[in-house]
């Protein structure tokens, strides 16, 4: 492995933090943590860094409830394979959580509904789609209420992007959050 490439694409992406490997609640907290406290050194706003860590944690929930390989463990505490990273576009002049994991071909199809019909509500719609939601038991699972999608449209200054790739006979779902 060429560690170079790496930090090379890492710049090139203005990447600020990333990770790859086996998601679980308390390195969710972790990540998190590190991620918003780099961010704070840089005197971002903190209204900017909330919303940042509020999507990453979104992002990583969404890993551990839709990726192919969860382990319950004692089964209460989940972990999955996935990446996210944090980065900043220069052209957009915005921060992003983009993260990724292997998922099954009917969850794509899920995702892919939720994730369409909530770029199609403007703001003040998402806010009313939520509290529908939330009192609903329409699109509950067995970890949620399924509305991590929604929280992270709300805070996110664009739609949400995402795409569906196949590498090597598995399907990846990406996601990716401007702020």
């Amino acid at each position: 492995m060429n560690i170079s490439k790496i930090r090379k694409v890492m710049a090139e992406e203005g990447i600020v933090f990333s990770f790859s490997g086996m998601i679980s609640q308390s390195l969710t907290s972790f990540m998190v943590e590190t991620a918003t406290s780099q961010l704070d050194e840089k005197g971002e706003d903190s209204k900017m860094t909330r919303n940042m860590f509020l999507v990453a944690v979104e992002q990583l929930q969404n890993i551990m409830s839709y990726s192919k390989e969860k382990d319950t463990g004692n089964g209460s505490v989940y972990t999955s394979p996935g990446v996210m990273v944090i980065g900043y576009d220069e052209d957009k002049k915005k921060y992003y959580v983009n993260s990724s994991n292997e998922i099954v071909e009917d969850d794509k199809i899920k995702v892919s509904k939720k994730i369409d019909t909530i770029n199609l509500l403007e703001k003040d719609e998402l806010r009313k789609f939520l509290r529908e939601k939330l009192r609903s038991a329409e699109d509950t699972h067995d970890r949620g209420a399924g509305v991590g999608f929604i929280e992270m449209a709300k805070r996110s200054s664009e739609k949400l992007e995402y795409d569906f790739e196949t590498i090597e006979n598995k399907l990846y779902f990406h996601i990716k959050t401007y702020i």
